[in-house]
């Protein structure tokens, strides 16, 4: 397959200067921030493409339409393969900005709801500057399963919380498809919400999918108290990393308008 084998070397141009700036780590995966700006951001972008076309028959045009109007807000956590030098795994972030969060215009325009009422209606004390919205994630065919274990979602869902609580988000949106709730609901202890009078329904080609929230000053505690080990991993940064190099924050810091922070600003 010549063509693969040619988008593979054109990934590995992009990844290697990544992996070797970051001193060539022993561990066999890292996670790495990109701006949209940034052309390594390319890296995220192609295992989004690939995995939502071939998940939800989603072209990359549909793509573009969905998410450009948000570039300038938005950045990608992206796991690469430090021995192979080619993206893992993504997922797509889009902070607070003018130009507001993708997922509650969806809410708007998908659900036929007004956004404001459906807001008063759940009880959040919501402030959209410390609310940040996940609209993707993806991992590549060859890393799911017992290839790794899960190790590549678990390194994304673990950035996600902890730069969260960094960056000093308070709430987490998204709109997940029914069929991993169940599954993430689990392993995290109930830390998924729904929108009050807001029900499952096809959206972009899953056949059910919701909007759902995380609030951080309501999970935090309750997951240390209900399980310290899940605690320590997601929201501590214990636990994967001798498989997983953890990300500098610096990049996602400077989106913000925030000074870079040492990792340890997340604690007990």
């Amino acid at each position: 397959m010549p063509d693969l084998d040619l988008v593979q070397e054109e990934l590995r141009e992009l990844a290697t200067p990544v992996v070797e700036a970051a001193g060539n780590p022993a561990e066999a995966f890292g996670v790495y921030v990109f701006t949209a700006d940034q052309p390594e951001s390319e890296l995220a972008r192609y295992v989004e493409r690939t995995v939502f076309d071939e998940t939800f028959g989603n072209p990359r045009e549909l793509l573009d339409a969905e998410y450009l109007p948000y570039e300038e807000s938005t950045v990608f956590y992206t796991v690469i393969d430090h021995r192979r030098r080619l993206p893992a795994g993504m997922m797509r972030i889009i902070l607070p900005s003018a130009r507001g969060l993708k997922t509650l215009q969806v809410i708007e325009d998908a659900w036929g709801v007004d956004i404001a009422a459906v807001l008063e209606r759940t009880g959040l004390d919501w402030d959209e500057n410390l609310a940040w919205d996940v609209t993707t994630l993806a991992v590549a065919g060859e890393y799911r399963g017992k290839s790794t274990d899960g190790l590549i979602s678990l390194g994304l869902y673990q950035t996600l919380v902890r730069s969260a609580l960094a960056g000093g988000a308070r709430w987490h949106i998204t709109i997940l498809d029914m069929k991993p709730l169940e599954l993430i609901q689990t392993f995290t202890h109930g830390a998924f919400f729904g929108f009050h009078g807001l029900e499952p329904r096809t959206y972009l080609d899953s056949p059910l999918s919701i909007p759902m929230y995380v609030d951080y000053e309501e999970w935090v505690p309750r997951i240390l108290e209900a399980d310290p080990a899940t605690h320590d991993l997601l929201i501590r940064g214990i636990g994967i990393e001798p498989a997983m190099r953890p990300p500098s924050w610096a990049p996602l810091l400077r989106a913000l308008g925030k000074e870079p922070a040492p990792p340890s600003i997340v604690t007990r």
